[in-house]
């Protein structure tokens, strides 16, 4: 599995801006950007047709063919083997 810190200013697909946020591949080739919806700005709320959870932020998997959400956000996602969060995005809701 890929691991790497998305950077906002090479991200052509408009991406999140989170330094945050998480790139994983699954196992079919398939990148998934990973973040929590906590770390939400106006820029990305234009950009999406729902709206952020306020009260109770989710972890967000999104990439070209689906848009997921696990909540809550696990507290310690960030240290999360990239299978771990891989297995919770195969369980997670999908937003559209």
């Amino acid at each position: 599995m890929d691991f790497r810190t998305s950077n906002p200013t090479s991200d052509p697909s408009g991406g999140l801006g989170d330094p945050g946020a998480r790139i994983l591949v699954d196992g079919d080739k398939v990148e998934w950007e990973v973040y929590d919806e906590s770390q939400w700005d106006y820029r990305m709320a234009l950009d999406w047709d729902v709206l952020p959870q306020t009260e109770n932020p989710g972890l967000i998997f999104s990439s070209r063919i689906d848009r997921r959400r696990v909540w809550p956000a696990p507290a310690n996602w960030r240290g999360m083997s990239d299978d771990q969060l891989l297995a919770l995005c195969l369980n997670a809701r999908s937003m559209f």
